[in-house]
């Protein structure tokens, strides 16, 4: 009885495997595909690259905040802040899904810029943070709209396709600045 018992239960476990059901389509539906590739070292460059740039512009608008002499510094500055910070949390997230390692703080010329930032006084610091900004920001338009046109990972395109509306609105702001 035993060994009859035993011999049922594993006919019938054998029955529910796919493809020894005797006909039945497999049930895949508990299968979950993967839509994503893994990151290519476009895609990992990028988001190394963009959580540094959003490090210094970070720091850099909290110095405009303090430091800045005219009202734009200021309020770009307070934007800055606030929009890198935000995209730093998504680009942080992706990277931790992705097995991405990110740097832990801004390049040794990023690092240089913000010294000069710190020792800057008056209209020199304004002068000296729009300047930087928009060279940064334009760099960082540029690996952006990269990564849109040749990066592999799902995931990482689309951080890149949310990122580059606020990067151009921060360009554009700077660049008015600029010409105030």
């Amino acid at each position: 009885m035993r060994t009859r018992l035993t011999l049922s239960l594993a006919v019938v476990a054998l029955a529910s495997l796919p493809g020894c059901g005797g006909g039945a389509a497999p049930n895949t539906a508990a299968v979950v595909a993967r839509t994503d590739t893994q990151p290519s070292e476009q895609d990992k460059t990028w988001m190394r690259t963009i959580h540094q740039g959003n490090m210094t512009e970070v720091q850099a608008g909290r110095l405009a905040e303090g430091k800045g002499t005219t009202k734009p510094v200021k309020a770009i500055g307070k934007m800055l802040v606030k929009d890198h910070t935000k995209l730093d949390t998504k680009v942080t997230q992706t990277a931790t899904q992705l097995g991405i390692q990110l740097p832990t703080s801004p390049s040794a010329d990023q690092r240089a810029e913000l010294i000069r930032l710190q020792n800057a006084t008056g209209r020199d610091f304004d002068q000296d943070f729009l300047s930087g900004m928009v060279k940064a920001h334009t760099e960082a338009l540029a690996a952006t709209r990269t990564e849109i046109s040749n990066g592999s990972s799902q995931a990482v395109v689309a951080l890149a396709k949310a990122a580059a509306p606020s990067l151009q609105e921060h360009l554009t702001a700077l660049r008015k600045a600029q010409g105030d």
